[in-house]
């Protein structure tokens, strides 16, 4: 899975658009959210959070959140997005 595919795409929530992925920048509701290297890991700087695997699926603090779709978009699933 090649994450700059995804630079440029939309992030989701379920089916509802929530932001964009800018050139190793996570942008949701226009504001700078986290940071993505371009192997796919996904900061809060300094620290590392979570990655995207091979497979395409994302996974914060240890647990899958979301997935790329077949477009490169993000979609996070609204029951898991972003509770600890």
């Amino acid at each position: 899975m090649l994450i700059i595919d995804s630079f440029g795409r939309n992030i989701y929530i379920d089916d509802q658009l929530v932001g964009y992925i800018g050139e190793n920048v996570l942008y949701i509701n226009g504001h700078k959210f986290a940071e993505i290297t371009d192997e796919g890991e996904i900061y809060f700087p300094p620290k590392k959070i979570g990655y995207v695997d091979d497979d395409g699926s994302i996974i914060v603090n240890g647990r899958e959140v979301g997935y790329i779709d077949g477009d490169n978009n993000f979609v996070f699933y609204k029951s898991l997005a972003f509770n600890k």
